[in-house]
Protein backbone atom coordinates (compact mmCIF):
# COMPACT_ATOMS: atom_id res chain seq x y z
CA UNK A 1 0.00 0.00 0.00
CA UNK A 2 1.32 3.44 -1.11
CA UNK A 3 2.24 6.04 1.55
CA UNK A 4 -0.93 8.25 -0.17
CA UNK A 5 -3.08 5.03 0.47
CA UNK A 6 -2.03 4.95 3.86
CA UNK A 7 -3.36 8.98 4.15
CA UNK A 8 -6.18 8.41 2.34
CA UNK A 9 -9.31 9.71 4.02
CA UNK A 10 -11.12 6.87 3.34
CA UNK A 11 -9.04 3.85 4.68
CA UNK A 12 -7.69 6.19 7.44
CA UNK A 13 -3.45 5.08 8.66
CA UNK A 14 -4.48 1.34 9.73
CA UNK A 15 -5.04 3.19 13.37
CA UNK A 16 -8.59 2.70 15.02
CA UNK A 17 -10.59 6.00 13.72
CA UNK A 18 -10.88 7.33 17.40
CA UNK A 19 -7.13 7.37 17.42
CA UNK A 20 -6.43 9.45 14.12
CA UNK A 21 -4.87 13.13 14.65
CA UNK A 22 -7.41 14.58 12.75
CA UNK A 23 -10.45 13.33 15.09
CA UNK A 24 -12.41 15.74 17.20
CA UNK A 25 -11.63 13.70 20.01
CA UNK A 26 -7.70 14.00 19.53
CA UNK A 27 -7.94 17.89 18.95
CA UNK A 28 -10.43 18.28 22.03
CA UNK A 29 -7.79 15.96 24.59
CA UNK A 30 -5.04 18.25 22.50
CA UNK A 31 -6.62 21.47 23.58
CA UNK A 32 -7.59 20.45 27.06
CA UNK A 33 -4.06 19.29 27.79
CA UNK A 34 -2.20 22.83 26.46
CA UNK A 35 -5.22 24.60 28.39
CA UNK A 36 -3.87 22.17 31.43
CA UNK A 37 0.07 22.78 31.10
CA UNK A 38 -0.80 26.91 30.64
CA UNK A 39 -2.52 27.13 33.53
CA UNK A 40 0.09 25.25 35.68
CA UNK A 41 2.71 27.20 33.99
CA UNK A 42 0.89 30.54 35.60
CA UNK A 43 0.44 28.72 38.91
CA UNK A 44 -3.19 28.70 38.39
CA UNK A 45 -4.65 26.14 41.14
CA UNK A 46 -8.25 24.54 41.01
CA UNK A 47 -10.53 26.17 43.60
CA UNK A 48 -11.44 23.70 46.18
CA UNK A 49 -15.54 23.75 47.11
CA UNK A 50 -16.14 25.31 50.77
CA UNK A 51 -16.16 22.67 53.65
CA UNK A 52 -19.61 23.02 55.29
CA UNK A 53 -19.38 22.86 59.43
CA UNK A 54 -21.90 20.98 60.13
CA UNK A 55 -23.97 21.96 63.28
CA UNK A 56 -22.76 18.90 66.20
CA UNK A 57 -19.18 20.76 65.00
CA UNK A 58 -19.85 23.89 65.76
CA UNK A 59 -21.78 23.07 69.08
CA UNK A 60 -18.44 21.55 70.41
CA UNK A 61 -16.52 24.11 68.95
CA UNK A 62 -18.41 26.55 70.81
CA UNK A 63 -19.61 24.52 73.87
CA UNK A 64 -22.98 25.92 72.91
CA UNK A 65 -26.46 25.07 71.33
CA UNK A 66 -28.44 27.90 69.65
CA UNK A 67 -31.97 27.53 70.07
CA UNK A 68 -34.45 29.19 68.39
CA UNK A 69 -38.12 29.35 70.18
CA UNK A 70 -42.09 30.19 69.59
CA UNK A 71 -44.51 31.35 72.43
CA UNK A 72 -47.32 28.74 72.94
CA UNK A 73 -47.81 28.43 76.63
CA UNK A 74 -47.34 25.93 78.77
CA UNK A 75 -44.58 24.93 75.52
CA UNK A 76 -42.75 28.08 75.59
CA UNK A 77 -43.49 31.47 77.87
CA UNK A 78 -41.92 34.63 77.62
CA UNK A 79 -42.73 37.27 80.80
CA UNK A 80 -43.93 40.21 78.75
CA UNK A 81 -42.33 42.54 81.58
CA UNK A 82 -39.07 41.19 82.28
CA UNK A 83 -38.41 38.77 79.38
CA UNK A 84 -37.60 35.57 81.18
CA UNK A 85 -38.34 32.02 79.72
CA UNK A 86 -39.90 29.21 80.71
CA UNK A 87 -41.86 26.60 79.64
CA UNK A 88 -42.11 22.64 78.53
CA UNK A 89 -39.47 22.66 76.05
CA UNK A 90 -37.22 25.65 77.83
CA UNK A 91 -37.01 23.41 80.82
CA UNK A 92 -36.49 20.39 78.68
CA UNK A 93 -33.59 21.89 76.62
CA UNK A 94 -31.89 23.47 79.68
CA UNK A 95 -31.60 19.79 81.45
CA UNK A 96 -30.06 19.03 77.86
CA UNK A 97 -27.69 21.67 78.13
CA UNK A 98 -26.41 20.74 81.77
CA UNK A 99 -26.17 16.74 81.67
CA UNK A 100 -24.08 17.29 77.90
CA UNK A 101 -22.10 20.05 79.78
CA UNK A 102 -23.09 22.71 76.90
CA UNK A 103 -24.86 26.18 77.46
CA UNK A 104 -28.24 26.85 75.57
CA UNK A 105 -27.93 29.90 73.89
CA UNK A 106 -31.64 31.22 72.97
CA UNK A 107 -31.09 33.38 70.24
CA UNK A 108 -34.52 34.30 68.09
CA UNK A 109 -37.82 33.71 68.51
CA UNK A 110 -39.99 32.76 65.16
CA UNK A 111 -43.17 32.03 63.52
CA UNK A 112 -44.55 29.53 62.13
CA UNK A 113 -43.61 29.82 58.79
CA UNK A 114 -39.66 30.78 59.50
CA UNK A 115 -38.71 27.95 61.30
CA UNK A 116 -37.34 26.04 59.10
CA UNK A 117 -35.50 28.74 57.03
CA UNK A 118 -33.76 30.22 60.15
CA UNK A 119 -32.17 26.11 60.46
CA UNK A 120 -31.26 26.14 56.86
CA UNK A 121 -29.27 29.34 57.36
CA UNK A 122 -27.87 28.36 60.10
CA UNK A 123 -28.94 31.46 62.04
CA UNK A 124 -29.79 28.72 64.99
CA UNK A 125 -28.88 24.86 65.29
CA UNK A 126 -32.29 23.72 67.02
CA UNK A 127 -35.90 24.56 66.79
CA UNK A 128 -36.88 24.15 69.96
CA UNK A 129 -40.82 25.45 71.33
CA UNK A 130 -41.56 21.57 70.37
CA UNK A 131 -43.48 20.87 66.93
CA UNK A 132 -45.68 18.41 65.65
CA UNK A 133 -43.74 16.77 62.58
CA UNK A 134 -46.48 15.61 59.50
CA UNK A 135 -45.07 14.58 56.21
CA UNK A 136 -45.04 18.26 54.53
CA UNK A 137 -42.30 19.74 57.11
CA UNK A 138 -40.33 15.79 57.39
CA UNK A 139 -39.62 17.27 54.00
CA UNK A 140 -38.12 20.16 55.63
CA UNK A 141 -36.31 19.36 58.69
CA UNK A 142 -35.19 16.43 60.39
CA UNK A 143 -37.39 15.66 63.81
CA UNK A 144 -36.27 14.36 66.94
CA UNK A 145 -38.14 11.70 69.10
CA UNK A 146 -41.26 12.63 70.56
CA UNK A 147 -41.20 13.89 74.33
CA UNK A 148 -45.23 13.64 74.97
CA UNK A 149 -47.93 13.74 72.76
CA UNK A 150 -50.84 15.94 71.99
CA UNK A 151 -54.23 14.95 70.79
CA UNK A 152 -56.15 17.35 68.33
CA UNK A 153 -59.99 18.03 69.39
CA UNK A 154 -62.40 20.67 67.84
CA UNK A 155 -63.53 23.24 69.89
CA UNK A 156 -66.70 25.89 70.18
CA UNK A 157 -68.94 27.93 72.02
CA UNK A 158 -71.87 25.98 74.53
CA UNK A 159 -74.28 27.56 72.98
CA UNK A 160 -73.72 26.83 69.19
CA UNK A 161 -75.16 23.35 69.29
CA UNK A 162 -74.01 23.21 65.14
CA UNK A 163 -71.09 20.90 65.38
CA UNK A 164 -71.75 18.74 68.63
CA UNK A 165 -70.83 15.05 67.05
CA UNK A 166 -70.86 16.45 63.82
CA UNK A 167 -67.68 17.81 63.13
CA UNK A 168 -68.61 17.38 59.13
CA UNK A 169 -71.05 20.42 59.31
CA UNK A 170 -68.15 22.50 60.21
CA UNK A 171 -67.04 21.73 56.24
CA UNK A 172 -69.05 25.04 55.19
CA UNK A 173 -69.07 27.97 53.73
CA UNK A 174 -71.58 30.26 56.46
CA UNK A 175 -68.56 29.03 59.22
CA UNK A 176 -65.00 30.45 60.47
CA UNK A 177 -62.22 28.58 61.74
CA UNK A 178 -59.89 30.47 63.90
CA UNK A 179 -56.35 29.78 62.86
CA UNK A 180 -52.97 31.09 63.07
CA UNK A 181 -50.84 31.32 59.86
CA UNK A 182 -49.21 28.34 59.26
CA UNK A 183 -50.20 26.74 62.23
CA UNK A 184 -51.66 23.06 62.88
CA UNK A 185 -55.08 24.20 62.92
CA UNK A 186 -54.67 26.27 59.98
CA UNK A 187 -53.24 23.10 58.32
CA UNK A 188 -56.28 20.99 59.61
CA UNK A 189 -58.89 23.69 58.61
CA UNK A 190 -57.19 23.66 54.77
CA UNK A 191 -56.98 19.82 54.69
CA UNK A 192 -60.30 18.63 56.60
CA UNK A 193 -62.25 21.71 55.77
CA UNK A 194 -61.62 23.03 52.95
CA UNK A 195 -65.39 24.57 52.50
CA UNK A 196 -65.35 26.43 55.89
CA UNK A 197 -64.02 29.94 55.79
CA UNK A 198 -60.59 30.82 57.56
CA UNK A 199 -60.21 33.58 60.22
CA UNK A 200 -55.89 33.55 60.13
CA UNK A 201 -53.78 35.68 62.51
CA UNK A 202 -50.52 36.28 61.72
CA UNK A 203 -47.20 34.32 62.53
CA UNK A 204 -46.40 35.39 66.34
CA UNK A 205 -49.81 36.39 67.56
CA UNK A 206 -50.33 34.47 70.69
CA UNK A 207 -52.70 30.97 70.35
CA UNK A 208 -55.38 32.41 73.21
CA UNK A 209 -56.49 35.29 70.34
CA UNK A 210 -57.78 32.38 68.40
CA UNK A 211 -59.86 31.21 71.49
CA UNK A 212 -60.82 35.04 72.23
CA UNK A 213 -62.13 35.39 68.60
CA UNK A 214 -64.40 32.61 69.10
CA UNK A 215 -65.67 33.49 72.45
CA UNK A 216 -66.18 36.84 71.33
CA UNK A 217 -68.32 35.32 67.63
CA UNK A 218 -65.99 36.18 65.45
CA UNK A 219 -65.17 32.71 64.07
CA UNK A 220 -67.12 29.75 65.49
CA UNK A 221 -64.91 27.17 65.74
CA UNK A 222 -60.84 26.06 66.25
CA UNK A 223 -58.55 22.97 66.79
CA UNK A 224 -56.66 22.75 69.81
CA UNK A 225 -55.03 20.16 72.44
CA UNK A 226 -57.47 19.55 75.95
CA UNK A 227 -53.89 21.41 77.82
CA UNK A 228 -54.19 24.33 75.70
CA UNK A 229 -57.76 24.78 76.54
CA UNK A 230 -57.74 24.37 79.99
CA UNK A 231 -55.06 26.77 80.86
CA UNK A 232 -57.55 29.42 78.66
CA UNK A 233 -60.17 28.05 80.69
CA UNK A 234 -59.06 28.65 84.37
CA UNK A 235 -59.78 32.75 83.30
CA UNK A 236 -62.53 32.01 80.71
CA UNK A 237 -64.80 29.75 83.15
CA UNK A 238 -67.59 27.95 80.40
CA UNK A 239 -66.38 29.92 77.16
CA UNK A 240 -65.51 27.26 75.36
CA UNK A 241 -66.68 23.18 75.07
CA UNK A 242 -65.48 20.33 73.18
CA UNK A 243 -67.54 19.85 69.86
CA UNK A 244 -67.12 15.90 69.44
CA UNK A 245 -66.04 14.32 72.77
CA UNK A 246 -63.79 11.21 71.56
CA UNK A 247 -63.29 12.38 67.80
CA UNK A 248 -59.80 13.73 67.87
CA UNK A 249 -58.77 15.34 64.40
CA UNK A 250 -55.04 14.08 64.71
CA UNK A 251 -52.68 12.82 67.20
CA UNK A 252 -48.93 14.27 67.31
CA UNK A 253 -45.61 13.48 68.87
CA UNK A 254 -44.13 16.60 70.39
CA UNK A 255 -40.46 17.05 69.12
CA UNK A 256 -37.46 19.19 68.41
CA UNK A 257 -36.77 20.58 64.92
CA UNK A 258 -32.95 20.53 62.91
CA UNK A 259 -31.60 21.37 59.56
CA UNK A 260 -32.48 18.39 57.27
CA UNK A 261 -29.95 16.43 57.09
CA UNK A 262 -27.48 16.96 60.35
CA UNK A 263 -28.11 13.21 61.67
CA UNK A 264 -25.11 13.49 64.25
CA UNK A 265 -27.08 16.01 65.45
CA UNK A 266 -30.31 14.16 65.55
CA UNK A 267 -29.10 11.66 66.95
CA UNK A 268 -27.24 13.35 69.69
CA UNK A 269 -30.50 15.03 70.67
CA UNK A 270 -32.18 11.50 70.93
CA UNK A 271 -29.77 10.43 72.41
CA UNK A 272 -30.28 12.91 74.91
CA UNK A 273 -34.27 12.64 75.15
CA UNK A 274 -33.57 9.30 75.71
CA UNK A 275 -31.66 9.95 79.10
CA UNK A 276 -34.28 12.53 79.97
CA UNK A 277 -37.40 10.40 79.75
CA UNK A 278 -35.84 7.02 81.32
CA UNK A 279 -34.73 9.64 84.39
CA UNK A 280 -37.82 10.70 84.93
CA UNK A 281 -37.06 14.28 84.50
CA UNK A 282 -39.96 14.70 81.43
CA UNK A 283 -42.28 13.39 83.89
CA UNK A 284 -41.12 16.16 86.22
CA UNK A 285 -41.06 19.04 83.70
CA UNK A 286 -44.71 17.97 82.45
CA UNK A 287 -45.99 17.49 85.93
CA UNK A 288 -45.02 20.85 86.24
CA UNK A 289 -46.71 22.52 83.77
CA UNK A 290 -49.47 20.64 82.90
CA UNK A 291 -52.86 22.45 84.04
CA UNK A 292 -54.37 19.35 85.33
CA UNK A 293 -52.54 15.37 85.80
CA UNK A 294 -52.12 13.43 83.03
CA UNK A 295 -52.91 16.57 80.67
CA UNK A 296 -50.28 15.51 78.08
CA UNK A 297 -50.22 11.53 77.44
CA UNK A 298 -46.77 10.41 78.23
CA UNK A 299 -44.23 8.30 75.64
CA UNK A 300 -44.35 4.52 76.98
CA UNK A 301 -41.71 2.73 78.26
CA UNK A 302 -39.94 0.74 75.89
CA UNK A 303 -39.78 -1.97 78.18
CA UNK A 304 -41.71 -3.89 81.15
CA UNK A 305 -40.24 -4.59 84.31
CA UNK A 306 -41.62 -8.39 85.52
CA UNK A 307 -43.33 -8.41 88.73
CA UNK A 308 -41.16 -9.39 91.57
CA UNK A 309 -41.31 -13.23 92.97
Amino acid sequence: MSQSELNHPALGNGLPQWGHARTPIFASLTVLLTVAIAASSCGTKPTAAPVRTSAIERIEKARAIKCSYLIYSPYFRKDPNTGKLSGIFHDLMEEVGKNAGLKIEWVEEVGYENIFPGLNSDRYDVFAGGLWPNSTRAQAGFFTIPVFYSVIKAWGRPDDKRFVNNLSAINSPGVRIATIDGAMEDIIAKTDFPTAQRLSLPQLSPFTQNLLNITTGKADVTFAEPSIISEFLATNPGKLKELAPGQPLRVFGNSLVIKLGDIDLKEFLDVALRELLYSGSIDRILAKYEPAPNSFPRVAKPYELAPAR
